[in-house]
């Protein structure tokens, strides 16, 4: 049986991520093997290396990622060998691609046709290997926020998904974006956030609810995205959105998408008092969602390049891990098959 390297995490525990020899998946009837083209580094690949995020090891890593229809099954009708491609994670329940079931940081990937999703040929592979990310972010901002043409939104933490929220919210409309990040640690990521539509960008070392509420001239934002993962982050978001302090509630809306990996304290006084609602999103709602995510990559409504930082092989993982942990990166792409394609 042909072998292949994959990262895998390889049991429980903190660590316990490391490259393995593994067979390249048999084709099922229903299946297609995906040759990768490009792996996402995400954070929450750092949360299953730390033991703080679910899994089920032994398991491939990697779960946002583009390639093409390298072979497939024999009752596939949806997409033919050669055909980019990207896939939905979810798999049916606790079927996680990269999470709980074989993802993409191995040169072949197996994945059911009920979850691929053929993207048009003029979509570059690099810019396709971020339809997840897109995936969560429309599920956050359409799915979860509903933000609307005049809406104030500030965004909270100016990682991936940080960065993504602001060019969604610009284009649904926002009046005003507002970015904030660590003055000096979140530089590069920052610059980024202005350079695809942020109109502020604010320091959470400098009190940057203050600047909204005077910007707003005192009502706050209509939706806040917290995408920091900190515990200032989420008093920040507290902070920043619009309060109701008397009458109909809900004029603010908060939406976590973070994930903490540890118990936080923060003082939730004002979420009562102003009224506040609070959203978690996580998922996504299914077909419906990627298919918008596929269209809008189709469309090309994104500036994608900017995001894109770095470029890694299969073999520099602990680098790419290592640079996202430190912010060295926004978001960086690691390529089984080498960062040149070559069928």
């Amino acid at each position: 049986m042909d072998k292949m390297t994959a990262l895998r995490k390889i049991a429980k525990g903190k660590g316990n991520v490391q490259l393995c020899e593994v067979p390249i998946p048999e084709v099922g009837s229903g299946d297609i093997l995906m040759k990768v083209y490009a792996a996402g580094v995400c954070g929450s690949d750092l949360l299953i290396q730390d033991d703080k995020h679910f899994y089920k090891a032994p398991v491939t890593l990697g779960h946002e990622f583009s390639g093409i229809a390298y072979k497939i099954g024999s009752n596939v009708k949806k997409v033919k060998e050669g055909d980019k491609i990207v896939a939905d994670i979810e798999c049916g329940k606790g079927r996680w691609l990269g999470v709980t079931i074989d993802g993409a940081y191995a040169p072949y990937m197996l994945v059911p046709e009920d979850v691929v999703y053929k993207v048009p040929e003029h979509v570059s592979l690099d810019h396709a290997a971020l339809a997840e990310p897109i995936v969560a972010t429309h599920h956050l901002i359409q799915e979860r926020a509903q933000v609307k043409v005049g809406d104030d939104v500030v965004v909270v933490g100016p990682g991936p998904m940080g960065v993504m929220c602001v060019q969604y919210a610009k284009l649904c409309g926002a009046r005003r974006v507002f970015l904030i990040g660590l003055k000096n640690i979140d530089e590069l990521r920052l610059s980024i956030g202005k350079k695809v539509g942020a109109d502020y960008i604010l320091y959470s070392e400098e009190e940057p609810e203050k600047a909204v509420l005077e910007i707003t001239n005192g009502k706050g934002a209509e939706f806040v995205l917290e995408c920091s993962a900190s515990e200032k982050g989420v008093q920040h978001a507290i902070n920043c959105a619009r309060k109701a302090y008397e009458g109909q509630g809900g004029k603010g809306v908060i939406v976590f998408i973070s994930l903490w990996g540890k118990k936080i304290t923060v003082n939730l006084d004002e979420v009562s008092l102003g009224q506040l609602d609070i959203r978690g999103s996580w998922s996504w709602n299914g077909k419906e969602t990627w298919e918008h995510a596929v269209d809008l990559l189709d469309r090309g409504v994104f500036n994608l390049d900017p995001m894109i930082t770095n470029h890694y092989t299969l073999e520099e993982w602990e680098t790419a891990f290592e640079n996202l942990r430190a912010r060295k990166d926004l978001k960086a792409l690691i390529h089984p098959n080498g960062k040149t394609w070559a069928d």
